[in-house]
């Protein structure tokens, strides 16, 4: 099976909501990364049954910016 791009971003978070994130996580039986890409998927299919489906092809990324 061919492995798919990964990307990797940086979120900046309210420390309390993130200690909330975690304790969803951790309730829902997944570490940090699978719950927010969990939360992510469930996004964007709502967003597709409201709003059509997305082209990914037809999206460019962002620059990378160095810090």
């Amino acid at each position: 099976m061919a492995q798919k791009n990964k990307v990797t971003f940086s979120v900046r978070i309210d420390e309390d909501l993130y200690k909330k994130m975690l304790a969803v996580a951790k309730f829902d039986g997944r570490d940090e990364n699978n719950h927010l890409l969990h939360l992510i998927r469930t996004n964007v299919a709502y967003h597709e049954r409201i709003h059509g489906k997305i082209d990914p092809s037809k999206i460019e990324l962002p620059a990378q910016s160095e810090e």
